[in-house]
């Protein structure tokens, strides 16, 4: 959110604290934004302000402009932009469900090493 947005004053945010602030949201065909409304209805939040922007790239720029504010996955704030202050939402998780896609052709070393590691570390999340 920009550095001067009225919710820029907390240490960390709840889906309560965003009515009356215009949310900068993906596509419809965005599974993070299906996420996101789904626990924005879960929690009786469905009149909040939105406004739409094409790309979850795109978001950071909207925001930085003072367009309002934006929920984002972590990595897409790196790097943050300029004039804008990152908080983490209490209450709610937005875990989103990943897959791999590889190819079915026979693998390079590394591509095996890293797939490998993949499957490994990923497993230990099950237990």
């Amino acid at each position: 959110m920009p550095e001067d947005h009225p919710l820029s004053q907390y240490e960390e945010l709840e889906p309560s604290l965003f009515l009356g602030h215009r949310l900068l949201i993906t596509s419809a065909t965005c599974p993070y934004r299906k996420k996101l409304e789904m626990i924005l209805q879960e929690l009786g939040h469905v009149a909040i302000d939105t406004m739409e922007i094409g790309s979850m790239t795109a978001l950071k720029t909207y925001v930085e402009s003072g367009f309002g504010f934006a929920l984002v996955p972590e990595i897409v704030l790196n790097p943050i932009p300029r004039g804008t202050k990152a908080l983490p939402v209490r209450g709610t998780s937005i875990d989103m469900l990943t897959g791999f896609i590889y190819k079915s052709a026979p693998l390079s070393y590394a591509s095996k090493q890293l797939f490998r590691y993949l499957k490994e570390k990923l497993n230990t999340f099950d237990s």
